[in-house]
Order: structure tokens, then sequence, then C-alpha cells
């Protein structure tokens, strides 16, 4: 008999995740890091994902219809994609690191490796059971299918964007019902992700981690000639319409590598400095390349955009890939005259695909079109809070009306942990696992930087809204609950929430709905009715170079390691000693 259930997994450079979703619903999402505590769990099989997936699902590996993952396996297994490097090896002078990387992801992906690879790891947990069938889901084709189908919109211009899948760096996809029709395709080495992670190391940030820090930085820079020009020389951008923009790849990839993987010594010559290091502090110089970089990219996004309405007179914009996560990019695709809406799926990355390789193999199997994705309350949750407290020797109390306790604490100047429900999937604190303060007072975000959060003070926080309020706090808005959209705050905002709107005018909102986040919701409601401010600060539970909180132990953790005034776990409080009243 059926059960209806499918599974999808990335496993992969970085981000193993693993997803189960049914009758076109995701039932559960998990990162591995956040159960072994190691961020973006490098290398690591995601083997607690899986289970925390089947637990939720209460099946067992053998019940699963079929599993998704997002590669072309078919194309690596029949020669295409080998074929595509021999002609990529003929045109540009690649290196020998990039020919060993090549060689490296053809064996990897082929269909015996790919079986072999999961097979051997689910045969070290669940034994030698009968396994579901492995299924090949094209990179940027999940992407696509993942963004545009739990939008909502019945068409769209899709546009995924990431570092590379398979042969793709950049693709623009017709959208209408639940066919995707590919408009116009970018292959490597023209990386917009690839483009953005060379600058990303270049400041002194890791690649693949450290990108919203340039995308913080850049708000602090200015428009500078110069480094605009010599960002232009690495990221070419056309006038006519065909190519739309092109990589120098000898900037990237292609030469010799003295810093770093990301970039080689040619752009080092080109900016006329070395690479700035890790600790140390950056200068304006540093900021307005942060601006040129970032200005750069939005320019080629919006070119992208004008070559896909203009090929499929669709106006509203669908995102996907992992450079959909900058959320800068996506405000200026919103601004644009030509878009009507935008949409980008929260889990735009790889690791966020295994829900679209799942959805994209169920799709297949039964023709179930994805659900409107509205929440994102996906993973672990705490099967009993007042249980893990008292065996840690914690004193806590349960208020009768804990939201309003809450907001009475945050309104009164202190930091406070929330911890609810089932921990959110992806990047974002969405009022799961957040960190929350009073966004009226400048001085909460510096302490959240400086004694909570142990990151630069120059990085911004985010406001969690109240849906209702979007009119007046903000000049245009749209269906915005995911924190993957920066949009224009108004002059009220300004002054009546200081903390969380950036230096350039904006904030990364998340609008707040009482029908989908009803407690969340009534803390916020209640910190209003207090202060008149429906708004609150919101940063994800964690500190520097760690994974968001899973656990109630893990919050315990963080909230005696840190400088945090309370805690919020359920219907339960934690307060330390010296709390204002």
């Amino acid at each position: 008999m059926s059960s209806g259930y499918f599974l999808g997994i990335f496993e992969g450079h970085a981000d193993p995740a693993v997803a189960v979703v049914r009758d076109g619903e995701v039932i559960a999402y998990a990162e591995e890091e956040r159960f072994i505590r190691q961020k973006h769990a490098w290398g690591v099989y995601p083997h607690k994902a899986l289970q925390f997936c089947l637990d939720t699902g209460d099946i067992q590996l053998s019940d699963v219809e079929a599993v998704g993952i997002n590669w072309d396996v078919d194309g690596y297994t029949d020669g295409r994609i080998g074929g595509f490097f021999q002609q990529l090896n003929s045109d540009y002078e690649v290196d020998d690191a990039t020919r060993g990387w090549q060689r490296s992801v053809l064996a990897r992906f082929t269909k015996d490796s790919v079986e072999r690879r999961h097979h051997f790891e689910w045969r070290r947990v669940f034994g030698d059971i009968s396994f579901p069938p492995i299924v090949s889901t094209p990179h940027h084709y999940t992407h696509a299918f993942q963004a545009a189908l739990q939008s909502g919109f019945d068409e769209s211009l899709c546009m995924t964007v990431d570092g590379s899948g398979d042969e793709h760096c950049t693709v623009l996809w017709e959208h209408r019902g639940d066919e995707l029709r590919p408009v116009y395709e970018r292959k490597m080495p023209h990386s917009l992700g690839w483009f953005y992670a060379a600058f990303t190391e270049y400041l002194g940030f890791k690649a693949y981690d450290g990108e919203y820090k340039v995308m913080g930085l850049a708000a602090y820079g200015s428009p500078n000639e110069e480094l605009s020009a010599k960002v232009a020389d690495v990221l070419h951008i056309h006038s006519d319409m065909q190519e739309v923009y092109s990589l120098d790849p000898h900037f990237i990839h292609y030469g010799e590598h003295s810093y770093s993987t990301r970039f080689t010594d040619r752009l080092v010559e080109l900016l006329g400095r070395p690479p700035h290091l890790p600790h140390a502090e950056h200068e304006d110089w540093h900021a307005n390349l942060a601006y040129a970089v970032q200005a750069r990219l939005e320019e080629a996004a919006c070119a992208l955009i004008r070559k896909g309405i203009e090929a499929t007179g669709i106006r509203k914009v669908t995102i996907g890939g992992g450079v959909g996560l900058n959320v800068k990019m996506n405000s200026r695709i919103f601004e644009m005259p030509e878009v009507d809406d935008v949409w980008v799926n929260p889990l735009c990355s790889d690791g966020g695909a295994a829900v679209g390789a799942a959805l994209v193999t169920e799709h297949r199997r039964t023709g179930i079109r994805p659900k409107k994705l509205a929440r994102l309350d996906l993973g672990n949750s705490e099967k009993n809070v007042e249980a893990v407290l008292r065996s840690s020797k914690v004193a806590f109390t349960k208020p009768d009306d804990i939201a309003a306790e809450a907001a009475r604490l945050i309104a009164n100047g202190n930091v406070i942990g929330w911890f609810q429900g089932g921990m959110e999937a992806g990047p974002r604190a969405l009022g799961q696992r957040s960190i929350l303060a009073d966004p009226r007072d400048v001085g909460s975000r510096d302490k959240v930087n400086a004694v909570i959060k142990f990151r630069e003070q120059w990085r911004p926080f985010c406001p969690s809204m109240l849906a209702e309020r979007a009119t007046e706090y903000l000049t245009r808005y749209t269906n915005a609950p995911f924190m993957v959209i920066s949009l224009a705050a108004t002059e009220k905002l300004k002054s009546d929430a200081p903390a969380i709107v950036h230096v350039d005018g904006t904030a990364r909102v998340q609008l707040v709905d009482r029908d989908v986040l009803p407690l969340y919701h009534r803390l916020i409601s209640e910190f209003e009715k207090l202060t008149g401010v429906g708004v609150l600060l919101n940063t994800s539970f964690n500190v520097r170079g760690e994974p968001i909180v899973c656990t109630a132990r893990d919050a315990l953790r963080t909230f005696f390691s840190t400088g945090l005034d309370a805690l919020v776990i359920e219907d339960c409080l934690v307060v330390k000693s010296e709390v204002p009243s």
C-alpha cells in the first residue's frame, strides 16, 4: 500500500538537509547543523535530520515512495556534463584545481556513485532494509519548481541564480500553472554567486557563509568611480540583452590562488591592495568596495529580470537559488517599475532544495501540485520543557500570560530568548528560535551585538512587525513573512523603531500574521499595548559561529553563556537575578 511520503536529501559542500512531503505539503524539514551543533555541517551526511523527518512522518525509510536528489544524475551518468566540461576547458585557460574539481563532481554524481553513497549511509543506520528508489531532479529546475510552485502565483517569471548547479549558474523560467520553461540560461563560468563569493573572501569573510556581511557592509559605503570600474572589469553587463552579463573567470577561478580558492591573484592586482584580514577593522575603502559589488550584482539581476519580462510578458517574479538570500537584490527587483510583485522562496539555497527535490519527485509520480508555503516551523520541537529545566536545576516560573509577561520584560529594556514550537527552517529566525529586544532604543541593538551575538557593531537587525502595521511602517510592501526582502521604511518606523532600520533606510522585515503565528503575534500586540509600537527587534537565537539553537538544552547553554536577561521556553520563564523589573 502506498504511504504517500516523499523525501528530499541534500548532501553536498555545506548545509546538508532532509525534507519529507505529502500531498504537496512539507511535513518536516531540518538541517543537520542544528542537531550536531556544527555550523553548516561541512561534509557531513544528514543522518539526524533524516531520522527526525522520518519520525515526524511516523514512517520508516522503507515506507518512502522515492527520494529526490537535486542534481542531474542522468547528465553526470550519460556523459553530457562531462562533455560540457570538455568544451569549457577548450574555451578557457582552465587551471589544474578546476580540472580536479570537475573530475570530483563527475565521479560523485553518477547514478552508481549516488546510490552507493546513500545506500552505504542508510545501511549504517537502518540495516539491510528495502531502500526506496533515488530520483534525479536537475539542480536549477529543482530551485525553480520550489520557488514558483510554492509562491501561490499562477504564473511568474522565475529567476534561479547561484554559484553553480550541474552546468548552470543562472536560468530564467516561464512559469505558467504547473509548467516551467527555460527562456534564458547562463552556464559556467558565468556565475553571479561565484562573483559575490570571491569578493566575500577578499573582504575577509568566508564564502558561502559571510555574503550577508558584505551586503550589510555595503550600506555603509558610497559610490566610488574607480572601484565601480574595477568591479565592472570582473562582471560585465551587456547592452545588447543577448548575453545580459558575463563573468571574467580569470579573476575568480582560472589562475594562481595565493590567498583564497575563491579568487585569483589577478583580482588582488586589479584592486591594488592585499585582501582584508578576517579580524582587522574595515576601512571606508572596504565599505565602498562592498557597495560597488552589491550595486553590480543588483544591476545584473535587474537586467536579467528585464530580459525575462521581455521574453514572457509576465510581471510577477519568483526567485530561487542561493543568491536569492541577497535581500537587497530582491528589494531592488521589487522596486523596478516593470515588476508587479516578488516572492522569494525562503529555502532558496542548496540545503533548502531538499524540499524542492521532494516536491518535484512527488509531482512527477502523482501530479500533485505543491501548496503555497505559509510557515517554516518545520523542525524539532521540545516534548517536555519542564523536565529539561528541572533536570538542569534551573529555577523557572509559569506566568498566567507568557506573552504579556515577555512583552513587559522587553518593554522594560530586557533582551530575551524566545523558544517556541517547531524550529524554523532556513537561516532566519521567525519567532520560533529568536532573540528579542526593544526596537525603540539603539542601545538595545548595540547590547545584542556586544554581549549576546558577539558580532560586528555595523551588522543590522531585523523587525518582526504586525502584518496590519505594514501600511504605516513601510512605503511599499508585499507578502513578506520570511525576512527575504528588504523594504523601505517610513519616517514613522524610523522614529518609532530606529534600532531595526538599517543605515540605508530599509528594514529586512518579517510581517507576522495572526492566523499563522498566533502566540508570536500576540506577544508583539502586547508590546504595542505597552509602547505604541507594533514591532520587535528579532535576531536568531545563537551566538556568532554557532547554528541557531535546536533544543531546550541548546537554549539554556546560550542563555547562561551570554548577556541575555530572560528566557521564555514554551510557557516557562527563566530570569537572571539582575533583571530590571
